[in-house]
């Protein structure tokens, strides 16, 4: 009995462990059942404009559709990720990004679409979709390379680190 606990223990000690090493929100809007239920049921995270998880509601840009693509290549390469195919022309990419903890390799997929110019600013919005190569969890690294991605693309065009 006491080995049947202990591994119980240890299980429940890697899932929480790996939730907050991939930075899972678990008690953000919509609570934490709901996510739970995502986080370990699924191996794929996309963002959509009405996502129920507000990190993954699509970004919208105040940059142009070059801009933003060559921001979305800096800041993949600068998270150490693989460029495993790319069109200039249409802008999207397919990146391959490993997660924190086992070093899984997971697909990242990008669209970037022109939103139009209002008052002189130009939108784009970033449409991206992360999904497991194996397994069918993802303990929330779906998501957080999603997160990863956003962050580090405003930084750069925040920053103007841009060719």
């Amino acid at each position: 009995m006491k080995i049947l606990l202990i591994i119980v223990a240890a299980i429940l000690l890697l899932v929480v462990g790996t939730l907050l090493k991939n930075h899972a929100p678990l008690f953000d809007p919509p609570g934490l059942k709901e996510r739970l239920v995502v986080y370990l049921t699924t191996n794929v995270a996309k963002t959509a404009d009405d996502h129920p998880f507000a990190e993954l509601r699509t970004p919208v840009f105040s940059a142009g559709p070059d801009e933003l693509y060559i921001a979305v290549k800096d800041a993949a390469i600068s998270l150490g990720w693989a460029i495993t195919d790319s069109d200039d022309v249409r802008w999207r990419l397919h990146l391959a990004a490993k997660t924190h903890l086992l070093l899984f390799v997971d697909d990242v997929h990008i669209k970037i679409k022109p939103q139009g110019c209002q008052e002189g600013i130009t939108r784009t919005a970033l449409h991206i979709e992360s999904r497991s190569r194996v397994g069918k969890a993802d303990f929330g690294a779906n998501a957080d390379h999603i997160q990863q991605l956003v962050k580090a693309v405003n930084g750069r065009l925040e920053l103007g680190f841009v060719h």
